[in-house]
């Protein structure tokens, strides 16, 4: 029984993060430098650099790019929150 409640822990524990889980924003501001006061997504938590590099999301076209743990999407302010929202393919 406990080799079975250690394997779950170790699968849990590894297992990739959600970039869509709710936390703390840290470093976000709006557009006149006020600290933003909603939530972020996990990948979303600080203001990622900007690559250059583009795509396509639901939310808005040719947003700035970043890659979080094998996701590719941009982070956008949508309704109080900071979410990531996915490249299409």
């Amino acid at each position: 029984m406990h080799r079975a409640l250690l394997m779950v822990a170790l699968t849990l524990a590894c297992s990739d993060p959600d970039p869509h889980a709710l936390g703390t924003c840290t470093g976000w501001t709006n557009n006149d430098g006020t600290p933003f006061t909603g939530q972020c997504e996990a990948a979303c938590e600080s203001p990622p650099l900007n690559t250059g590099n583009t795509c396509d999301t639901m939310k808005q076209l040719k947003c700035s790019r970043h890659d979080f743990e094998g996701f590719r999407g941009c982070c956008i302010p949508d309704q109080g929150n900071v979410v990531y929202f996915e490249c299409a393919k």
